[in-house]
């Protein structure tokens, strides 16, 4: 509506992930004219307040690759990579995910993954898997970035530690109470931890007990936090027969049905309600999205319910879909408005620009190509060098002679004379055997070092069906995921 409104509280709890201090720097403002936090003494005068820091973001990476590369039921943890670095390889909504790189920045709202830390990740898998596959640059389904915060209590005696646990602060001066740190898994404890301070810390919440009988009164213990004792929103309803139940009632296909109970426990019924027929004699209801995933068009329905109101909700919260395949998600963009403007009512005006704003929000995952506008520098996996390896070797010799790196030169559109011929040659035979092997080849490549005949491999070779493209690092903005 654009309108602001006030609301009031007896108490106020900061939860901003990566982005709390932005919500401090808001607190720092408000504060009353003379407080230690305010910036402004008595006179209204600026005092130089400096806001000290309760978090510091570290990004970190994943990408999801086919489901073929892992077992269903079975991951692994390696934690001694190449650079000291742990990584995961999980088997994740049907595909494999991979990660995380860990790096020191600044939290940014849009998820682009640097296409180095992309290569890192498709560098390690090679150890973990059989020598007779390839991970290559196009099986990257999807990528994206995201940010841990490290915190550390502002108003704690000087000397405390970054944690990667969650730590909860009390500012003195404004009484106002924030929590950061802390991940995904201990979402409830963290909730949990903060309601219990918050409540202990105020008085208000204490009342008392008259105990007629001895004419003394006695403070009742103050409340604690209730989440152990609450089951999850869906909670009730749930039972492990209950996809049975939707398939028999509704004719829906036996994953979607799995997915549905799996996503909204004892509210599928609500969900399924608004399935519409397929049209088919199986499934009879559920109507796909987007083929080999399992989310259906009642699902845009059902979250438009539940105050979804851009098309990047549906495909990023609402569905991993954006998460799962950045390809598949933009597909179904078009569809999902549709369904969006019919139950919120969009002009068209409004459905156009949440179409472009999705097709942005995507543009910022990574995917099987990488951004063309990201273009410098891109270091070869040991298959990708192979697959190129080959194609000039046409003898199979498995070595490069001066006649087969003009013949390629020559299919690339890119001759070389004879005295580049041999500049190049020199420089990729590096024992100088008159021969270039497989290693001496990636060495080259991968040297930095810009040629013609480098640039023509790198915009018109072929690896894995997709182009050879070349890429460097980008700046971008990343999203709270991991």
């Amino acid at each position: 509506s654009g309108k602001d409104f006030e609301v009031y509280a007896k108490k106020v709890i900061f939860a901003g992930g990566p982005f709390t201090d932005g919500l401090r720097e808001l607190e720092l403002t408000a504060a009353p004219t003379g407080s230690s936090i305010s910036g402004k003494d008595d006179n209204n005068n600026n005092n130089n307040t400096e806001l000290q820091k309760a978090v510091h973001g570290a990004s970190g990476s994943h990408i999801v690759l086919p489901g073929y590369y892992a077992p269903n039921h079975m991951g692994l943890l390696d934690y001694n990579t190449s650079d000291g670095r742990f990584l995961f390889f999980l088997p994740w909504q049907g595909s494999v995910i991979v990660g995380t790189t860990d790096k020191k920045c600044e939290a940014e709202t849009l998820p682009y993954p640097p296409e180095d830390e992309i290569q890192w990740m498709l560098k390690e898998c090679e150890k973990y898997l059989s020598h007779n596959l390839k991970v290559r640059r196009s099986d990257v389904l999807s990528a994206w970035r995201g940010w841990r915060p490290l915190a550390a209590d502002p108003n704690a005696p000087p000397g405390g530690q970054v944690s990667r646990d969650h730590v909860i602060s009390t500012n003195p001066d404004t009484g106002v109470t924030f929590i950061a740190g802390g991940k995904w898994t201990t979402w409830r404890e963290m909730a949990q931890d903060v309601l219990d301070k918050v409540l202990s810390e105020n008085n208000e919440y204490a009342t008392e007990d008259h105990d007629n009988s001895k004419g003394k009164s006695k403070s009742s213990p103050i409340p604690k936090c209730n989440t152990l004792h609450l089951s999850l929103h869906g909670g009730k309803g749930w039972s492990e027969s209950l996809p049975v139940q939707v398939i028999q009632k509704y004719g829906i296909e036996q994953t979607v049905a799995e997915h549905l109970v799996r996503t909204y426990g004892g509210r599928v019924w609500e969900v399924v309600e608004l399935c519409r027929p397929t049209g088919k004699r199986w499934p009879r209801h559920g109507i796909l999205l987007s083929q080999h995933f399992p989310y259906i068009e009642a699902e845009v329905r059902f979250a438009c319910r539940e105050y979804a109101c851009t098309i990047e909700d549906i495909l990023s919260r609402r569905t991993r879909l954006a998460f799962l395949n950045r390809d598949a998600a933009e597909e179904v963009i078009p569809r999902v408005a549709d369904i969006m403007a019919e139950e919120l009512g969009w002009s068209r005006k409004t459905k156009a620009e949440q179409i472009r704003a999705a097709r942005e929000y995507l543009a910022s995952y990574g995917g099987r190509i990488p951004h063309e506008d990201d273009l410098e520098v891109r270091l070869l996996t040991h298959e990708d060098a192979m697959d190129v390896f080959r194609d000039i070797d046409t003898d199979g010799s498995g070595f490069l002679d001066q006649q087969e790196i003009k013949d390629m030169a020559t299919r690339l559109g890119r001759p070389l004379s004879e005295e580049q011929l041999k500049s190049l040659f020199d420089t990729m035979d590096k024992d100088r055997n008159g021969r270039i092997d497989v290693e001496e080849f990636i060495d080259w490549y991968n040297d930095g070092a810009e040629t013609i005949f480098k640039g023509g491999l790198q915009r018109k070779m072929t690896v894995g069906g997709e182009k050879w493209l070349t890429t460097r690092k980008k700046g971008g903005g990343g999203s709270f995921l991991g």
